[in-house]
C-alpha cells in the first residue's frame, strides 16, 4: 500500500513553474468547470456539455446532420460539404455561401424516408472536383463511392469498387476516407474492411486498382506531388470466426466466453482441438496494425507498398512509468512537401514521417497543461496544412479545440476553442480561416418536458446531437495565447489542495486525492444498469430537480401492452429505485457522457472512445454496420456496433479500469460487465452466460480470470431475478462462507430495465415488466449486500450505461446515479455536476489509486455525498406489484424457485399527480386516458 501511495503522490506532486514564487511540490487538483450548473446549450456564450466542461467554439457555426464525421470545402471556398454517418438522417450536408453571414445548408437526401436507395450509406470520405461541380461521397458499405451535384445536390451515378480475382474477393467492402486528385481524374479511397487501398477513374467511373493494406484503414492522405499516397491503419488484428474443424467447409462453432485473453500465448497462437478451431490473431505489433502504409503512385497501373511505418508507441513499451496497453491508433494524415503528419489518437501526439526516407523523424506531444500532462484523453484527429506549409492544425477532439503547430520548428503554439468533439479540420486557400467539422456541435439539450417542442426529428438523443461547421479566422499569435487560456478553462478546473475552499474535507470519507488519508470504506460495489434517464426514473421526488409528467417509472403510472389489448392503472413500476433515492444519496445533476450502449460501455469501464469508436458507433447506429456473415472480406462490419465489451481497437494507451485495477494491486472480481463483444448470439437458454461468441476477439487480460462463468451479461430474456441469484450463491461461496475475502472492487450489470417487446409467457406482460424485474434485482441486491460482514465499510454505486431510451427536460443525457453506503448522507441529493469520470475519480481517491485519464482527473468527485458519521441500518427491499411482474414466472423456464421476500414491510411512497407517457406507442392510450381523467376532475369540482 504504502509503494502504491507514493507512485500516486508523485503524480500529484507537479512543480510550480512561476520563476518568482519558486514553489516547488504544489498539489493541483482538477475538477470540471461546470460546478454546480446544470448542462445547457447558449450558443451566443457559454454551453455546458454533460461532462462538465465548456464549449465556446470561436467564430460562427452552422448545423449540420448529426455527426460530421467528414468533411470538404470546394476549391474556390465558397461550399463545404459534411459526411453525417451517424443516426436519422444518413446524409451529407451541403453549405453553400459558407463564408457569408447567411450561409444556406441542404441535406442530401432532406430526410431518411426519402432515401430511395440514393445515399444508402456514407462514412467519412468527401472530395470536391476541380470545377466545383461535383462532390464525391464515400458509400460506406454500399462499397460504392457517389456523386451528386454540388449545386443542386442531385445525385449523379456511382463508382462501383466492387471486385474479384482468385487472389482477393471485394464483393464486400466499407469505402471510408478519400482524397481526388489535382486534375480531378482520379480517386484514392481506403476500404476499411477491405484492408485496401482503390484507386479509381472518375471519366469512366470505373475501379482501377486495389492496392492491399495494413488492418482497417482509416486516413488516407497525397504528397503534393502526387507521386506517394499515405494510408494510416487504426486496426490491430484480422479476427476471423471461431470453427468446428479447420477443414473448408467447417462451420462456424459459437462458445460461451470469450476464448483468449488479450496478449495470451493462446490470443497469439490460437487454439486448435478435435472439436474447435480458433485462429491465432498473431503479434501484438505486427507492421499492419498501427501503421502508415507509403505506396508508390508513379507507375498508374501498377501502384505498390514501397514502405510500413510502425507511428506512436508500440503495445509494451513503457511510457511514463506504465507499459501501453493500447496501440498508436493512427487515423488522420497529412502530407507537406517535406513531411507527412499523423495523429495517433490514442497516444495524445503527432508522428512526423519524412517523405524522402519515409521514416519517422520527430513525435510532437499534445499536452496543453502541465498540471495534467501525465494523462491522456486530448484524442487528436482530423489534420490540416495551411497553404503556406507553415501551420499544421489537429481536432483535438477530446478537449474541444483545435491545436495549432508551427511546423518549421514543430512546437505547439495554442489551441483554439471549438464544438464539442471537432473531428475534420480544413484551411481556406487564402489561409484566413480554419473549416471545423464539430461532430456533437452543442450537444442533444432537453428531449422533453414541459416546455420541449418536439420537432421534425423526434426525441430520440442520437437525432438530437445534431453536428456543426464551424467558420473561424484563423487568430494571430498574440490572440492566440489569450484563448489557448480560454481551452484549458474551458476544459478544467485548476485548484491548490492548501486552498480554504477545501477545509470541510477534513472529516471527509472520501480522500481529497489518491493517498491523501485512508478512506473508511474499503468495498466498492460498482452496478451497471441499461438506457434510462433521471426524469422518467425520478422525476416525482421532490429533493431534485424533475419533471414529474415524465415520470413513467415512478408512482401512479399508466401503461398498456403493445397489441393494446391490456392495461393497468396507477401502478409504481420501480419501488425500489424511489425509495432508494429517498433513503440514501440521489444526484440530480449527472449525467453520461455517452449517446449509446456502444460508447456507453467503453466509458462505464474507464475508456474514453476513440476516434475509432466515435465514428464505428455512429455508422452502426446509423444502420451503416450491418453485419454479413458470408463475407469474404478480412474484416467485420459489425465491429463496434452496440457492443458491451471493448476491443482492442478501443484500447486507451494506459488501458481500462481492469488493467488500471491489476497494475495497482486492487483485487476486482466482474459479474457480466465487458464481455459482450459484437457480433454474437443471444438465447434465453444461454442461461449462465447470456450470450455467446463466434467471432476471436479477445477478451482484456485482468478481466479473464476474474470473471463469473454464471453471470450471464447483456440479455433481456433471461430475468435479472436470474442473475441475483447467481450473484447471491457465488458471493456466498466466496465471501461469505469461504476463506477468501471480498474484493476492493465488485462490477455487476443488471439489465433489464433495457426493456424488450412484451412477452406475458414469460412474465413479461408489458415493457414496463422489464423495469420492474430490474427494480426488483435492485432492492434485492442492496438488501443483501446491506446484510453481509462488508456492509460497515461499503459503497454500492449505480448507474446507466447510457441513456438514450429515455426522456429527459433538462438534457437527454441526464441519468440515474445513486449512492448507498453507510456511508452517504441519508435522504440526500447532491446538485453538483458530475459524470463518468466523477465516479471513478472517487474510486481512485477510496483506493489510494492514480487517475487513469483526463476526464477522470479532471471531474468533479463524489465527496459531497459523505457524512463522517455512518448510519449501518440496512436497507430492506420492497416487492414489486405481481400484475406487473412476477418473478416467479419469470424464473420458471430457469428452474429456480424464488423464495425472497423483502424483511419489513415496503415504506410508504409520496402520492404525486398521475404521469405522462412519452413512448409514441402508448401516445393514443394516454390521450385517451387523460381526458377520462379530466372528465373525472370536473365532476369531482361540480359536485
Amino acid at each position: 500500500m504504502i509503494k502504491k501511495i507514493i507512485s500516486c503522490f508523485f503524480l500529484l506532486l507537479i512543480a510550480d513553474c512561476s520563476t518568482k514564487s519558486k514553489v516547488i511540490g504544489t498539489i493541483w487538483l482538477a475538477s470540471a468547470p461546470a460546478g454546480i450548473e446544470l448542462t445547457q446549450i447558449n450558443k451566443q456564450g457559454k454551453t455546458i456539455i454533460p461532462n462538465g466542461r465548456f464549449v465556446t467554439p470561436l467564430g460562427k457555426s452552422i448545423v449540420t446532420a448529426p455527426h460530421p464525421y467528414g468533411l470538404t470545402i470546394s476549391p474556390d471556398n465558397t461550399i463545404a460539404v459534411t459526411a453525417n454517418s451517424g443516426t436519422n438522417p444518413i446524409s451529407i450536408s451541403i453549405i453553400r455561401n459558407l463564408l457569408s453571414n447567411h450561409p444556406e445548408v441542404q441535406q442530401v437526401p432532406p430526410t431518411s424516408a426519402t432515401d430511395k436507395g440514393v445515399l444508402a450509406s456514407v462514412f467519412m470520405g468527401l472530395a470536391i472536383s476541380p470545377d466545383n461541380k461535383t462532390v464525391y461521397v464515400a458509400g460506406g458499405q454500399k462499397n460504392k463511392i457517389y456523386l451528386f451535384d454540388l449545386a443542386n445536390g442531385a445525385a449523379k451515378g456511382f463508382i462501383d469498387c466492387t471486385s474479384k480475382s482468385e487472389i482477393h474477393d471485394y464483393t464486400d467492402g466499407y469505402i471510408g476516407d478519400l482524397k481526388l486528385s489535382k486534375d480531378g481524374k482520379t480517386i484514392y479511397a481506403v476500404d476499411q474492411i477491405g484492408f485496401r487501398m482503390i484507386i479509381a477513374d472518375t471519366d469512366s467511373k470505373t475501379l482501377t486498382q486495389s492496392v492491399p493494406v495494413g488492418r482497417y484503414p482509416f486516413g488516407i492522405c497525397l504528397s503534393p506531388d502526387e507521386k506517394k499516397a499515405y494510408v494510416a491503419n487504426v486496426g490491430m488484428f484480422q479476427y476471423s470466426y471461431i470453427k468446428d474443424s479447420e477443414k473448408e467447409e467447417a462451420k462456424i462453432t459459437p462458445i460461451s466466453y470469450p476464448a483468449t485473453a488479450y496478449g495470451s500465448k493462446e490470443m497469439v497462437e490460437g487454439i486448435q482441438n478435435d472439436t474447435i478451431k480458433i485462429n491465432g490473431l498473431g503479434a501484438l505489433n505486427a507492421i499492419e496494425a498501427f501503421s502508415v502504409f507509403a505506396i508508390n503512385l508513379e507507375d498508374k497501373n501498377n501502384a505498390k507498398v514501397v514502405a510500413k511505418i510502425k507511428t506512436g508507441h508500440l503495445v509494451g513499451a513503457m511510457i511514463e512509468g506504465i507499459p501501453a496497453v493500447g496501440g498508436s491508433s493512427p487515423n488522420s494524415i497529412v502530407a507537406t512537401n517535406d513531411y507527412v503528419f499523423v495523429s495517433n489518437g490514442t497516444n495524445d501526439n503527432i508522428s512526423v514521417i519524412s517523405i524522402k526516407k519515409d521514416t519517422i523523424i520527430n513525435t510532437i506531444a499534445l499536452k496543453p497543461d502541465y498540471r495534467v500532462k501525465q494523462f491522456r484523453g486530448v484524442i487528436p484527429f482530423g489534420l490540416a496544412i495551411s497553404p503556406d506549409q507553415k501551420r499544421l492544425y489537429v481536432a483535438e477532439s477530446g478537449i474541444n479545440a483545435i491545436g495549432v503547430i508551427n511546423i518549421k520548428d514543430q512546437k505547439v503554439v495554442g489551441h483554439i476553442p471549438a464544438g464539442w468533439f471537432p473531428s475534420k479540420i480544413e484551411v481556406t486557400k487564402d489561409g484566413k480561416h480554419l473549416i471545423i467539422a464539430n461532430a456533437k456541435g452543442y450537444g442533444s439539450g432537453p428531449n422533453g418536458g414541459r416546455s420541449f417542442q418536439v420537432g421534425s426529428e423526434g426525441s430520440y438523443i442520437g437525432s438530437l446531437m445534431k453536428g456543426t461547421v464551424q467558420v473561424a479566422a484563423i487568430p494571430s499569435d498574440d490572440r492566440l495565447e489569450e484563448i489557448t487560456q480560454q481551452v484549458i478553462s474551458n476544459n478544467f478546473k485548476f485548484t491548490k489542495a492548501t486552498d480554504t475552499i477545501y477545509n470541510s474535507r477534513k472529516d471527509n470519507p472520501i480522500p481529497l486525492y489518491p493517498g491523501e488519508k485512508e478512506s473508511p470504506i474499503k468495498h466498492i460495489v460498482f452496478i451497471s444498469k441499461e438506457n434510462r434517464t433521471y426524469d422518467e426514473i425520478f422525476g416525482q421526488i421532490k429533493k431534485g430537480n424533475g419533471d414529474a409528467s415524465l415520470a413513467r417509472y415512478g408512482e401512479n403510472a399508466d401503461f398498456v401492452n403493445r397489441e393494446k389489448t391490456d392495461s393497468l392503472a396507477a401502478i409504481t413500476v420501480m419501488p425500489n429505485h424511489l425509495a432508494l433515492a429517498r433513503q440514501f444519496g440521489l444526484a440530480d445533476n449527472f449525467y453520461v457522457d455517452s449517446d449509446v450502449s456502444a460508447d456507453g460501455h467503453r466509458w462505464l469501464v474507464n475508456t474514453y472512445p476513440n476516434e475509432w469508436c466515435e465514428t464505428a458507433t455512429a455508422a452502426s447506429y446509423g444502420g451503416n454496420r450491418d453485419f454479413k456473415s458470408e463475407s469474404k472480406a478480412p474484416g467485420i462490419f459489425a465491429m463496434n456496433g452496440a457492443a458491451g465489451a471493448i476491443y482492442p481497437e478501443d484500447y486507451n494507451e494506459a488501458g481500462s479500469m481492469w488493467d488500471h485495477l491489476e497494475r495497482n494491486a486492487i483485487r476486482f472480481y466482474n459479474f457480466g460487465f465487458s464481455i459482450m463483444f459484437e457480433p454474437a448470439l443471444y438465447e434465453a437458454n444461454f442461461k449462465y452466460t447470456g450470450i455467446k461468441q463466434f467471432v476471436n476477439y479477445p477478451m482484456p487480460q485482468p478481466l479473464f480470470t476474474r470473471t463469473s462463468k454464471t453471470y450471464p451479461t447483456y440479455n433481456t430474456s433471461i430475468p435479472d431475478q436470474f442473475r441475483i441469484d447467481q450473484f447471491e450463491k457465488e458471493f456466498d461461496e466466496k465471501w461469505v462462507k469461504g476463506k477468501e475475502l471480498m474484493p476492493e472492487l465488485i462490477t455487476v450489470i443488471i439489465p433489464n430495465d433495457h426493456g424488450a417487446g412484451d412477452n406475458p409467457k414469460a412474465g413479461y406482460p408489458f415493457k414496463e415488466s422489464y423495469l420492474a424485474d430490474n427494480d426488483l434485482a435492485l432492492g434485492r441486491i442492496v438488501e443483501y449486500l446491506s446484510r453481509t460482514p462488508y456492509w460497515k465499510d461499503m459503497l454500492i454505486v449505480v448507474t446507466e450505461d447510457d441513456a438514450q431510451n429515455g426522456v429527459d427536460h433538462i438534457d437527454a443525457h441526464r441519468s440515474v446515479l445513486l449512492l448507498i453506503s453507510p456511508w452517504v448522507k441519508r435522504e440526500y441529493a447532491s446538485h453538483l455536476h458530475y459524470s463518468f469520470g466523477s465516479i471513478f475519480k472517487t474510486f481512485w481517491n477510496v483506493l489510494a489509486t492514480p487517475y487513469l485519464n483526463q476526464y477522470d482527473a479532471g471531474a468533479t468527485d463524489l465527496s459531497d455525498f459523505f457524512t463522517s458519521t455512518p448510519n449501518y441500518k440496512p436497507y430492506n427491499a420492497v416487492e414489486v406489484d405481481p400484475r406487473v411482474f412476477d418473478p416467479q414466472k419469470a424464473l420458471d423456464p430457469f428452474d429456480e424457485n424464488f423464495d425472497w421476500k423483502s424483511l419489513k414491510e415496503s415504506p410508504e411512497m409520496d402520492n404525486e399527480a398521475d404521469m405522462l407517457r412519452e413512448s409514441k406507442e402508448q401516445d393514443e392510450y394516454r390521450l385517451e386516458n387523460r381526458e377520462k381523467k379530466n372528465i373525472q376532475k370536473k365532476n369531482s369540482k361540480n359536485e
